[in-house]
């Protein structure tokens, strides 16, 4: 579980009200809302780098900006591909984007499929979206519906393998995950298409419930993130889950730009070595000239065009007329009958000692306290089921919830077992279950707040 949990109140929820959500005055708990989301994201980066999935994390602003339409309704938490992926597919998408579009949404977020949390003020929600503007991961998704090679099985066993307690749709239509079709998920598309909005995929949880579970939901939220993942690695565009060989195009492009940069550097070259070459024959012409001319000058008087420093006394200025110790200077004190004082020497300033500053004395940090280990149990824990039945407690071997423990609900008799996971329920395969034995094992959700230390007793006066 993440080491920074979010803490959910009910001022949090209250600073994303729709009739705060033009005003700055709002933006400083906006603000430490997302702070709080954005240092409970990096567990989230850290496990889903465990599964190989590597993401960039960005907050949305906090306050208003060109990029929500000045309007701060919620507060996400993206978790999408690596800003080189995003530059090199960027090139592709704004091909064909026109300036009024840019200018419509300056925001980034649409152009790229992603996993996300999400804060407004009537609850809390984890999700994947791909917005109709990521055509690149849109094409992918429609070629992997399209496929007969069992790659729309993929997708649908993916969908069935959520929580039951996630959906999917298009705006406020949505229906349960496992009951998601190819056919159903394209008709999604074309709606998503016609409003321009995303389709959505996840889990929300209502605002009162979130408060209410507030110690347990930090880490339900991570693990609904991880269980998403897979569908993540479905739908997005790489080289590794390519269907619309764009990997081919892409290349096409890099290489149109390696060769136009080869030609403006080029050019660029080019222009330097005829601006270095136009300077070398300046110089020289000059040079010529001054040669042509300098015997010819030298030979006039004195303010004939002579020049100073070939053969005539350079004629004094304003500037040297009366400089100190020259010779107009001393002609004039000499005129004026003042004796003329000998400079002395200007001896060197004493040394000035520096003051020495005593050091701050360095105090001893106190001895860290030794953790006082916890009295161990006087009676032994009693043994749990040994068979797997209704209400066992469990542990999750394998998969997005692996070392969580549950509850079993029941058993379908086919292998299969509901597991109830908190707030979550999901169907897991007997084979990823382990029995585990009552009173030795840590409760199912484990909350990381701490209580508060009891407060000291006031010593009397």
């Amino acid at each position: 579980m993440t080491h920074a949990p979010l803490h959910l109140t009910d001022s949090d929820f209250d600073a994303y009200a729709p009739e705060k959500a033009t005003s700055n005055a709002y933006s400083r708990p906006r603000l430490e809302v997302k702070q709080r989301a954005l240092a409970w994201a990096r567990g989230v980066i850290t496990r889903l780098a465990g599964l190989g999935i590597t993401v960039d994390v960005h907050g949305s602003d906090e306050h208003p900006t060109l990029r929500n339409k000045k309007r701060v309704e919620c507060q996400w938490v993206f978790f999408w591909r690596d800003a080189a992926a995003r530059e090199e597919l960027d090139r592709l998408l704004d091909a064909g984007r026109s300036i009024s579009a840019v200018i419509d949404d300056p925001s980034p977020y649409g152009r790229h499929a992603f996993l996300a949390l999400r804060i407004d003020a009537h609850g809390v929600e984890v999700c994947f979206a791909v917005h109709p503007e990521a055509k690149v991961d849109i094409d992918n998704l429609r070629a992997r519906l399209a496929a007969k090679d069992g790659l729309a099985a993929e997708l649908t066993a993916a969908l069935r393998a959520l929580p039951e307690q996630f959906a999917v749709g298009v705006g406020a239509e949505r229906v349960e995950a496992s009951a998601a079709s190819p056919e159903a998920i394209e008709g999604m598309l074309e709606r998503a298409a016609e409003g321009q909005v995303p389709l959505w995929i996840g889990w929300a949880v209502p605002r009162e419930l979130a408060i209410e579970h507030a110690e347990t939901i930090d880490e339900q939220l991570e693990d609904a993130l991880l269980a998403l993942a897979p569908i993540y690695t479905l739908v997005a565009w790489s080289r590794q889950n390519d269907h619309i060989a764009l990997d081919r195009r892409l290349e096409g492009i890099e290489r149109e730009r390696a060769r136009t940069h080869a030609e403006a550097s080029a050019q660029t070259e080019k222009w330097q070595a005829e601006q270095a070459a136009a300077r070398e024959r300046s110089l020289a012409e000059a040079k010529a000239r001054g040669e042509a001319e300098g015997p010819r000058v030298s030979a006039l008087p004195f303010g004939h065009g002579a020049r100073p420093g070939h053969g005539a006394p350079r004629r004094p200025s304003l500037d040297t007329l009366f400089k100190p110790g020259s010779k107009a200077e001393g002609d004039r004190e000499r005129r004026s009958g003042r004796p003329q004082e000998p400079q002395r020497p200007q001896a060197p300033p004493p040394p000035r000692d520096r003051e020495q500053t005593p050091a701050p004395p360095r105090v001893a940090p106190p001895p860290a306290a030794t953790p006082t280990p916890a009295p161990a149990s006087a009676t032994p824990a009693a043994a749990g089921p040994t068979t797997m039945e209704k209400g066992a407690r469990v542990r999750v071997l394998s998969g997005a919830f692996a070392d969580k423990i549950g509850v079993v609900g029941e058993l379908d008799g086919r292998g299969g077992a509901r597991v109830l996971l908190g707030l979550l329920s999901t169907r897991i395969e007997v084979t990823d279950l382990a029995l585990v034995p009552e009173g030795r094992e840590r409760p199912a959700i484990q909350s990381s707040h701490r209580r508060p230390a009891a407060p000291m007793p006031r010593k009397a006066r």
